[in-house]
């Protein structure tokens, strides 16, 4: 499973859960245009004719923010979630975890995206200092 933040340019960046031995977090890489990703099996699914990333096209990104935890005791910190910032002042959180409810819970193997600045400031996990709008 990954996000990918399609560029005009057909370049991305691809955001997918990551292990480093027994320690996961969120890995975040850019792919150049064309390029293929053999760590996103399956097909892509478009999402930008949802309503809820109307907002987000044509945008430019102007600012990447983490969110970090430490996984297992003895491991070094990790990101979790990445809140980006759009130029017009609009945002998003790509986190790990799944929808329950009318929240989110820490899931390492999946992916939420998250629209709603106070929903991302309400999801914290019991591993990070942060919330998961960073």
């Amino acid at each position: 499973m990954a996000v990918e933040l399609l560029m005009v340019s057909g370049a991305a960046l691809v955001l997918s859960w990551a292990m480093d031995g027994v320690n996961e977090g969120l890995e975040i890489q850019f792919k150049a245009s064309g390029e293929p990703d053999i760590r996103s099996p399956g097909d892509a699914v478009d999402v930008s004719f949802h309503v809820d990333w109307e907002m987000f096209l044509g945008e430019s990104i102007v600012d990447v923010t983490p969110a970090w935890h430490v996984p297992n005791e003895g491991c070094g910190e990790m990101p979790w979630a990445f809140r980006f910032e759009f130029s017009n002042r609009s945002s998003l959180v790509v986190a790990l975890g799944e929808a329950e409810g009318v929240g989110f819970t820490y899931m390492p193997d999946a992916l939420v995206v998250i629209f709603d600045k106070n929903l991302a400031v309400a999801y914290k996990i019991p591993a990070s200092s942060t919330s998961s709008y960073g």
